[in-house]
C-alpha cells in the first residue's frame, strides 16, 4: 500500500518536472553597460532573485551590445531587455513596454536615476562654464550612448545651442570611461562627458582623478552625483512585443516584491518619461528622426500659420489691387492733364542743361589750358637752363666734359619725359580717365625733385632734407611730383628774400598717413596773408606768380583725399603740413 502511494507521488513529482522542464527559458538581454558598475546597472542581485521566483523554470540573461540589443527587440529573440531608458523609449515603436524602473539608496526617484556630467583639467582656466566649451574638442562614449553623449547633446540644444556645430570636433573613446578621462588627462582633448556617477566611483576604486578634473556647469538635483545635465528616468526592465500578458504580469510582480538589498537595490515604477521624449524631440534622432526630412505634410504640418497668412494676404491683394485700379481710373485723368505740362517743362530743363553743359566745357578748356601753361613752363624751363649752359660753354670754346655732357643731357630727357606726362595727364583730364590708385614712392619723389631745385637755384638755398625711408602713398605719380614740385619750388623762391635763405624738408610717418612738412625762410606773413594762400588764384608779387601752383596744389590734394595746412613761423618764412593717405 505504502509502496503504491510512494510510486503515485514519485510520478506526480516527475510529471510536473517534466513539465517545467518543457517550458522554454525566460531570456533577458542586458545592454552592457561601461565599467566600473553603479548599483543601478549591476543586474545580478536581480537575476537571482527572479530564478528563484521563477524556479524551476530557467531564466537566462545575456549581455549585449547596444546595436546587438536593438537587433533582438526588434526581431523578437529576447522576452525582456534591461537597458537605459533613453534604449527603451527608442524600442517603443517595435513594441516595447517598460516594467518596472530601477532604484537604489542613492537614487530613490524613479524618474530622476540617471544624468550626464561634462568635465575638464582642473588646470584649464579657459574652461569654467558652458559657453566656454564651445569650439572645443569633446571625447565621449559613442553616437548613440544615451547616458555618455546623448543627454549632454539635448543639455546644450536646451540651452539655446546647436549641439551639432558647437564642438570643433567630437572623439568617440568607445564605452570605457577611463578611456574618455584619460584622454582629457593627457591633453587629447578637452572636454569629456560621462554619465553621472562615474568620477565618483573612479574615486572609490582609489583611482585619484577629482583632483586633477573638474566639473563644469553642475546642477543640483535629486541625484547624489555630480552632473550638469538635467535628470532622466533610471534604468528600465521592459517587455518585448513577443512576451505573454500572463508573464509580463507575474514579472512585474516579482520585480516589485524584490526586497532591497544592502545597497538599496529595488524595482519601482518610473511615470514621467517626458523628459526622454523631449530628448529626442530636440536632437531629432530616434522617433524624431523625420524631423530631420522633409515632406508635404510636414510642411503643412509645421508651417500652416505661414501658408495661413499667405492666403489671407492673396486675398488682400486682390481687394487691394481692385481698389487701387479704382483709385488709378481715377487719377489717371489727373495725369494726363499733368502730363504735357511736365513735357513743356522737360523741355525748358533740357534746353537749360544744353547750355549749362556748354558752359562747363569752356570752363574746362580754360582749367586745363591754365594748368597746362602753368605745368609744362616747369620742365620747359628746365630744359632751357641746360641748353643755355651747354651754349655758354660752346661761346667760351669750352668743350664739355662726359660727365657734364651727360648728366646734362640726362636731365634734359627726364624733363622733356615729365613734359610729356604732363600732356597724357592734361589728355587724360579731358577725357575724365584719371586713376589714382597706383603705388607711388613718396621718398623718391621729394628727394629727387630737392636735388633738381638745388641745381636750378644755384645751390643758392641750403635744403636740409630729412626722409624717412620708403613711404608709399595712393596716387598718381605725375599727379604727385606736380604737387610736391610746386610746394618746394614756392618755399626756395620765397626764402631767397632774405639773406640767408633756408629751406627745411620732412617726410614722416604715422599709422594710416605720410605727413610732409615744407618750411622756409622768409618774410614775416600775418594770419590773413597765410589765409590767402589757399584762395587766391592769379594774384601774386612774384614774376612766376604763386595763385595758380597752389590752385593746382589744391586741385590735386582734394582728388587725392590730401590735406594741406598753411602755418606762418615765428622767425619768418611759411610752413606748409601735407597729409596723404599711406598704401601700406
Amino acid at each position: 500500500m505504502f509502496r503504491s502511494l510512494f510510486a503515485f507521488v514519485f510520478s506526480i513529482f516527475i510529471s510536473v518536472s517534466a513539465a517545467a522542464n518543457a517550458e522554454p527559458p525566460i531570456t533577458i538581454g542586458l545592454i552592457h553597460f561601461s565599467p566600473p558598475l553603479s548599483t543601478d546597472m549591476d543586474f545580478g542581485p536581480t537575476l537571482k532573485h527572479l530564478q528563484a521566483f521563477f524556479a524551476p523554470r530557467k531564466v537566462v540573461a545575456k549581455v549585449y551590445q547596444s546595436p546587438e540589443l536593438e537587433k533582438a527587440v526588434e526581431q523578437g529573440k529576447i522576452d525582456f531587455f534591461f537597458a537605459s531608458s533613453g534604449f527603451f523609449y527608442r524600442m517603443q515603436p517595435f513594441g516595447a513596454r517598460d516594467l518596472a524602473t530601477i532604484v537604489t539608496a542613492a537614487k530613490t526617484k524613479p524618474n530622476f536615476g540617471t544624468a550626464g556630467v561634462f568635465f575638464t583639467r582642473r588646470d584649464r582656466k579657459d574652461i569654467s562654464k558652458f559657453e566656454d566649451m564651445k569650439g572645443k574638442v569633446l571625447v565621449a562614449n559613442y553616437k548613440t550612448a544615451f547616458h555618455g553623449y546623448r543627454t549632454g547633446m539635448a543639455e546644450l540644444e536646451n540651452r539655446g545651442f546647436n549641439h551639432e556645430k558647437f564642438f570643433k570636433k567630437v572623439i568617440f573613446a568607445g564605452e570605457k570611461a577611463s578611456a574618455i578621462i584619460n584622454d582629457i588627462i593627457a591633453g587629447s582633448g578637452d572636454v569629456g562627458f560621462v554619465r553621472a556617477c562615474w568620477l565618483e566611483e573612479y574615486e572609490l576604486q582609489n583611482i585619484s582623478v577629482m583632483d586633477k578634473l573638474k566639473v563644469i556647469g553642475a546642477k543640483p538635483g535629486p541625484i547624489k552625483c555630480l552632473h550638469s545635465t538635467r535628470a532622466y528616468p533610471n534604468n528600465t526592465f521592459a517587455a518585448t512585443y513577443k512576451v505573454d500578458p500572463e508573464l509580463a504580469r507575474e514579472m512585474t510582480l516579482a520585480l516589485l516584491s524584490m526586497k532591497p538589498e544592502k545597497d538599496g537595490q529595488a524595482w519601482s515604477i518610473a511615470t514621467d518619461f517626458k523628459p526622454v521624449d523631449d530628448l529626442y524631440r530636440s536632437l531629432k534622432v530616434g522617433p524624431y528622426q523625420y524631423l530631420r526630412e522633409w515632406s508635404v505634410k510636414r510642411v503643412l504640418t509645421e508651417f500652416w500659420p505661414a501658408f495661413l497668412i499667405v492666403i489671407l494676404g492673396i486675398v488682400g491683394l486682390v481687394v487691394h489691387s481692385w481698389r487701387a485700379q479704382k483709385l488709378v481710373d481715377r487719377a489717371t485723368t489727373r495725369l494726363l492733364a499733368a502730363e504735357e505740362s511736365r513735357r513743356r517743362t522737360l523741355e525748358k530743363s533740357r534746353e537749360l542743361a544744353e547750355k549749362i553743359e556748354a558752359q562747363q566745357k569752356i570752363n574746362l578748356v580754360g582749367q586745363l589750358s591754365s594748368m597746362f601753361a602753368h605745368e609744362m613752363n616747369q620742365p620747359l624751363a628746365a630744359c632751357k637752363y641746360f641748353v643755355d649752359g651747354l651754349k655758354a660753354l660752346r661761346k667760351q670754346k669750352r668743350v664739355p666734359d662726359e660727365e657734364m655732357l651727360d648728366f646734362s643731357l640726362g636731365q634734359m630727357e627726364h624733363e622733356l619725359k615729365r613734359a610729356s606726362q604732363i600732356v597724357n595727364k592734361v589728355r587724360d583730364y579731358s577725357k575724365k580717365t584719371v586713376t589714382r590708385e597706383a603705388r607711388v614712392d613718396l621718398t623718391s619723389i621729394v628727394q629727387e625733385i630737392t636735388q633738381t631745385l638745388k641745381v636750378k637755384f644755384n645751390n643758392t638755398v641750403v635744403v636740409d632734407v630729412r626722409c624717412a625711408p620708403d613711404v608709399d602713398v595712393e596716387g598718381d605719380p605725375v599727379e604727385t611730383e606736380i604737387l610736391f614740385w610746386n610746394l618746394l619750388k614756392n618755399a626756395m623762391e620765397e626764402s631767397q628774400k632774405v639773406e640767408c635763405p633756408e629751406v627745411w624738408v620732412v617726410l614722416k610717418t604715422d599709422e594710416d598717413s605720410a605727413i610732409l612738412t615744407v618750411e622756409n625762410s622768409g618774410r614775416k606773413l600775418s594770419a590773413e596773408d597765410v589765409a590767402k594762400l589757399g584762395t587766391q588764384t592769379f594774384k601774386s608779387e612774384k614774376s612766376e606768380g604763386l595763385g595758380l601752383g597752389l590752385v593746382v596744389v589744391r586741385s590735386i590734394l582734394e582728388a587725392m583725399n590730401g590735406a594741406i595746412q598753411y602755418a606762418p613761423r615765428d622767425q619768418g618764412g611759411l610752413k606748409v603740413t601735407v597729409r596723404l593717405k599711406r598704401k601700406i
